[in-house]
C-alpha cells in the first residue's frame, strides 16, 4: 500500500499542487527543499515568472562580471568568449526555467531599473555570439526603452509571444519605430504588444507600413501617452497587422492629417477605446474593420462634450459597424452637476437608440457618481433605464460608480 507521501511522486498530481502554489513564493521555496523529487519541479514554478532581473546578476560567472559595470564598452563585450560552458552552468539552469521576466519593477528606483536593463542587454550581447539567447523559454517580456539598444545586442528572443515597452523619453533613446523593427525582426511570432509611457518617433509618416507583425493579435497602448506624431506612425505601422483586440488612449484634439493613414485594422474584433469624443470620432472614421462585435467607450472631458458629439459618433459606428457591432459599453467617469444627471442619462439613451436598432445585442452603461449623494432619477428616465424598455437587446445594464471628492 503506498505512504501517505508517495501520490506526491505521480507528476501530474504534483504539477496542479504547485501550480496552485505559484503565487506562494514562500511556500514553492520551502517545497524547493525539503525533498529531491520535489527540487527541480517546484524551482521550475517559483523561476517561472521573475519580476525583476536583479537576481540573474548574482549568477553571472566571474569571468564575466564585466557585464555589470557601466563602463564596459561593446568593444569589451565582442571580446568575450563563453568559454568553458561549465562557466554559465548554474546561469543557464535557472535562466532555462524562465517563461515571464520584467527587467524590473515599473515604479522601481530609476537608477536601478536601468542598471537591470543594462545588463540584460548586454548580456544578450556576449551570450549572443554563439546565437544562443540566454532565456530559450521566454514568452513575456517588459523591457525598458531608454537610450539606444546596442547593435549587438538580442533582448527579444525568438521565443516571444508577448512584449511590453516601458518607454522612457530619454534625449538618446531609440524611435518607437527601431524598437518595434528590432522586435518583430527578432521574435517574428510576438502575438501581444503592450506600450508604457510616454515614447518617441522618427517623425516621418510613410505612406505604407514598412513591418509586417504577422501573428500579433492583441496591441494594448491604453497606458501609452500617444501624441500625435507617435499615433500616427503606429497606425501607419500595425495598420495591416492581424489585430484583434485593441486597447488605446487617444489624446484631445490630436493635431495630425489622419487621412494620410492607411485604413487601420481591418481584423479588428474587440475596441476599448478612452480620450476625448473628437479623437474618437477621427480614430473610428479610420477604421477598415468589418467584424468588429465589441465596443468599450470612456470619453474623457465634460459630460456636456459627450452629448454634444454623441449623435455624430453613433452615426459614424452605425455607418461603419452596425452590421458587426453586438456590444457596446460606455463609461462616463467625468464629474458633473448631480442635477444634471437625469438629463445626461436621458440625452444618452435616446441618442443610442440608432445603433440598437441596426442589431445591437448588449448595452451597458455606467455613470461615475458623488458617493455622498443617493441616486435617483424621475420615472421618465427610470422607465427608460428597465431592461423592458429595451425588448431587442439580449442584455441592457446600467451601473454607477461612487466616487468619492478629493
Amino acid at each position: 500500500m503506498p505512504g501517505p507521501f508517495d501520490i506526491l511522486r505521480i507528476s501530474e498530481i504534483l504539477a496542479v499542487i504547485l501550480d496552485g502554489l505559484q503565487d506562494d513564493k514562500k511556500s514553492l521555496y520551502h517545497m524547493s527543499c525539503c525533498c529531491r523529487a520535489f527540487t527541480d519541479p517546484a524551482l521550475d514554478i517559483l523561476w517561472r515568472s521573475m519580476h525583476s532581473f536583479a537576481p540573474f546578476t548574482l549568477l553571472i560567472p566571474q569571468s564575466a562580471s564585466f557585464v555589470n559595470d557601466a563602463r564596459t564598452s561593446e568593444c569589451d563585450l565582442l571580446k568575450y568568449r563563453c568559454n568553458p560552458l561549465d562557466d554559465w552552468k548554474t546561469f543557464d539552469k535557472y535562466a532555462a526555467r524562465v517563461w515571464s521576466l520584467r527587467i524590473s519593477e515599473h515604479d522601481n528606483d530609476s537608477a536601478d531599473l536601468i542598471k537591470n536593463r543594462d545588463c540584460y542587454t548586454r548580456l544578450t550581447v556576449i551570450r549572443g555570439q554563439d546565437e544562443f539567447h540566454p532565456f530559450l523559454k521566454l514568452r513575456s517580456l517588459a523591457y525598458v526603452l531608454s537610450g539606444p539598444i546596442s547593435p549587438q545586442a538580442k533582448p527579444f528572443p525568438p521565443s516571444l509571444r508577448s512584449l511590453t515597452l516601458v518607454c522612457h523619453n530619454t534625449l538618446d533613446c531609440d524611435p518607437i519605430e527601431l524598437a518595434l523593427d528590432r522586435a518583430v525582426g527578432e521574435a517574428p511570432h510576438l502575438k501581444e504588444l503592450r506600450i508604457i509611457g510616454l515614447m518617441r518617433t522618427m517623425r516621418t509618416l510613410h505612406s505604407t507600413p514598412q513591418l509586417q507583425f504577422g501573428h500579433i493579435g492583441s496591441v494594448d497602448l491604453s497606458k501609452a501617452y500617444i501624441r500625435a506624431p507617435e499615433l500616427a506612425a503606429l497606425c501607419t505601422l500595425l495598420s495591416q497587422a492581424p489585430v484583434s483586440d485593441l486597447k488605446i488612449h487617444l489624446q484631445d484634439r490630436l493635431n495630425m492629417n489622419w487621412q494620410a493613414i492607411p485604413p487601420m485594422f481591418p481584423t479588428l474584433k474587440q475596441l476599448d477605446v478612452r480620450g476625448s469624443m473628437f479623437s474618437v470620432i477621427l480614430f473610428v472614421s479610420r477604421l477598415a474593420a468589418t467584424n468588429l462585435h465589441t465596443l468599450v467607450f470612456q470619453p474623457d472631458g465634460q459630460p456636456s462634450g459627450v452629448t454634444t458629439f454623441l449623435d455624430y459618433l453613433i452615426s459614424i459606428i452605425v455607418e461603419k459597424l452596425g452590421k458587426s457591432l453586438k456590444s457596446f459599453d460606455l463609461h462616463i467617469n467625468e464629474p458633473r452637476p448631480h442635477a444634471r444627471d437625469s438629463d445626461l442619462i436621458k440625452s444618452i439613451l435616446q441618442g443610442l437608440e440608432p445603433l440598437v436598432e441596426a442589431g445591437l445585442q448588449s448595452l451597458r452603461l455606467f455613470l461615475q457618481v458623488d458617493s455622498t449623494m443617493s441616486v435617483q432619477f424621475p420615472p421618465e428616465v427610470q422607465s427608460m433605464l428597465e431592461p423592458c424598455a429595451w425588448p431587442s437587446l439580449k442584455q441592457f445594464y446600467f451601473a454607477t460608480k461612487a466616487t468619492a471628492l478629493e
